[in-house]
């Protein structure tokens, strides 16, 4: 994979770019935007089911099948921004999200909401890689963790923003759009965004175009499809047999694509899935431990709307504001975050895990104390300690995934890691919401939905003490730039990349 170019004013030209923190707010609204839209849905459920009359097998492929197509391009869309330019991606992605939020807004039935979503999760593919590979290319090492830290936090900020700006908006009913708002509301943003985004982000250019690898872009695609959709739509058509094919037949597909990768160099072909980043002990190990982090994460959050508007009997609006002590904390602790990282290293990560297991522990005790007599307000202290131990958790982990990879590998290693968070999101949502309603029973009541949550809960503690155990495999080294290779000599001055980046060519902000 050749080198990105830097820009002028970026490391690779031997000064920072003035503008980096503006361009990284720029970034990272689209990072916000795609989580949230992942999210949001869950608190619209009710309305949508509603206003469209639809079944559990659409709503199932209104919300799983923008995760689809977000997930199964995530891998291309990185190396497609290493070969075309970040910027340019980013601005394409961002202008089909926003045509296809205003095309979700305005849809008439279940099938038409359907398709838009499925243009909907391309947009967000092609734009969220490329938010990390800013960061590698512009910021230099030193202040890099600092900024993949709000990365971090902006993941979880929009999970948690996802509940409670979506209850608010469903309440007040602006202009009697009911559910069309939540989509509706990403057109003013998006514009907004593009408008900036032409005018601060970097056009970077490789100094040569890489040759195209058309087996790996249709392998990682096809195995990534072929799992997610039976786990998407699984539940909701009985785990069908079709299912369990697709399942199965997509292990086979992504072993023949790892092995078609790791044989393409001698070939003289270029891989779209660069293995060696999984060399990096923190780049491997980090990527796994993301995976059962937003594992639990999002499967719990399902589970905790269902219960919160379902069985307790709560409108959007409060539904969404028992949410509010998660956020409030996840806030502040992702603010320590960075500097507690740097200060204490990876222990930090541990720490955090830890209360998330607390947290969970802590919301059993209270249901099982509790009963039918469970209220929102009962929830703030397992809600305050998961807000903290993910606000620690998230930032620090991001950050350490991605500390050591080379600004060459910017784009397929932002690929993957945004890849592993989603497909991690679509697991959570899938396994744990099967786990909720299969517990829950056919005809619920109030005791029956408070039993859902308690087994939820149980399979996350179970979940959250092997990803704490994943932890403590993380590099206990103070986080930096990667290490040159063997005989390349003394590594780049701060804020300056290897002679080989520089020479790339530089077209700047346009």
């Amino acid at each position: 994979m050749s080198s990105p170019s830097a820009p002028p004013g970026s490391p690779a030209a031997g000064e920072l770019n003035p503008k980096r923190w503006t361009m990284l707010i720029v970034a990272l609204v689209a990072m916000f935007m795609a989580i949230f839209d992942f999210y949001v849905i869950n608190i619209a459920t009710p309305s949508l089911q509603s206003q469209l009359h639809i079944g559990d097998a659409t709503l199932e492929l209104i919300i799983g099948g923008y995760t689809f197509t977000y997930a199964s391009l995530l891998v291309a869309a990185g190396r497609w921004g290493d070969v075309f330019s970040y910027k340019r991606l980013f601005m394409l992605g961002m202008g089909l999200f926003t045509i296809a939020s205003l095309f979700c807004g305005i849809a008439q039935d279940g099938p038409q909401l359907v398709g838009v979503r499925l243009v909907q999760g391309v947009g967000a593919a092609l734009m969220v890689p490329q938010v990390v590979a800013f960061i590698t290319v512009t910021f230099p090492p030193q202040e890099r963790p600092k900024a993949l830290s709000w990365f971090g936090s902006t993941i979880g900020l929009a999970v948690v923003a996802a509940q409670i700006l979506g209850g608010a908006l469903l309440s007040a009913n602006i202009a009697s759009l009911g559910w069309r708002v939540i989509f509706l509301i990403n057109i003013p943003i998006g514009v907004v965004t593009l408008l900036f985004a032409a005018r601060l982000l970097p056009n970077t250019k490789a100094a040569r175009k890489p040759k195209q690898d058309v087996v790996g872009n249709i392998g990682i695609a096809a195995s990534l499809g072929l799992a997610i959709l039976p786990i998407v739509v699984g539940r909701s058509e009985g785990w069908p047999v079709w299912g369990w094919i697709m399942l199965g037949l997509s292990v086979p597909i992504a072993v023949a694509t790892v092995l078609y990768e790791k044989g393409l160099p001698a070939r003289g072909g270029e891989p779209m899935l660069d293995l060696s980043l999984f060399r990096t002990r923190s780049y491997s190990v980090g990527i796994l431990t993301i995976v059962g982090v937003m594992t639990f994460y999002a499967g719990f959050i399902f589970g905790l709307t269902m219960f919160l508007q379902f069985g307790l009997g709560l409108s959007p609006l409060m539904a969404g504001l028992t949410f509010g002590p998660m956020g409030i904390a996840f806030a502040g602790a992702s603010l320590m975050a960075r500097p507690m990282l740097m200060k204490y290293g990876v222990r930090v990560i541990n720490v955090g895990q830890a209360l998330l297991v607390l947290s969970t522990v802590v919301l059993l005790i209270e249901l099982n104390t509790a009963g039918n007599d469970t209220n929102a307000w009962e929830m703030a202290v397992p809600m305050i300690l998961g807000g903290l131990g993910t606000g620690v958790t998230l930032p620090a982990l991001t950050g350490v995934v991605i500390s050591k990879v080379p600004p060459q590998q910017a784009g397929v290693a932002s690929g993957l890691l945004t890849t592993a968070q989603q497909f991690a999101n679509t697991i959570g949502v899938a396994v744990f919401g099967a786990i909720f309603f299969s517990a829950l029973g056919s005809q619920p009541s109030r005791s029956h939905y408070v039993h859902a949550l308690e087994v939820v809960g149980a399979s996350g503690i179970a979940l959250s003490l092997i990803t704490l155990a994943a932890t403590f495999l993380l590099p206990r080294g103070p986080m930096g730039p990667p290490r040159p290779p063997a005989g390349a000599g003394a590594p780049p001055a701060a804020g300056q990349v290897p002679a080989a980046t520089a020479t790339a060519k530089a077209d700047g902000p346009q």
